[in-house]
């Protein structure tokens, strides 16, 4: 597998589309998968939603607690919400597993459409407050 990750932004919505291809197993995996988020989000220039497919996201049980830990530093200041989709069952245990660890949303949707509107539920839900 090809460590890459496939970013998609709209900016009139708000939101990034992440399709992420990467295997984790080391500590410095983690780093190189959250410095590959960092270069290319540098550019938005303002807080995201983000909708990440997950399938071909691999982290290895042994690392990740650390995975979980570096996820929630990088994502709290940057992100409106997040919301992750994708039909692999151990991808889908994997990272809800480490989301809940990590005290981050860990709701995995089966489609991208499922995800979506979940997005938008939450921009409804923060616009109502």
């Amino acid at each position: 597998m090809a460590n890459t990750v496939t970013f998609e932004y709209d900016r009139p919505s708000k939101t990034l589309f992440v399709e992420d291809n990467w295997d984790i197993k080391t500590k410095q995996d983690v780093d190189d998968f959250f410095a590959e988020y960092d270069r290319k989000i540098a550019a938005i220039g303002e807080k995201f939603w983000m909708v990440a497919h997950i399938d071909n996201l691999v982290i290895h049980a042994e690392i990740a607690e650390y995975y979980g830990e570096v996820a929630r530093k990088a994502t709290t200041d940057l992100l409106l919400g997040l919301v992750r989709w994708g039909d692999d069952s151990i991808a889908r245990m994997t990272l809800r597993t480490t989301a809940m660890k990590a005290k981050m949303p860990h709701a995995i949707y089966a489609t991208r459409d499922e995800a979506v509107r979940a997005i938008e539920k939450m921009k409804a839900e923060q616009s109502a407050k």
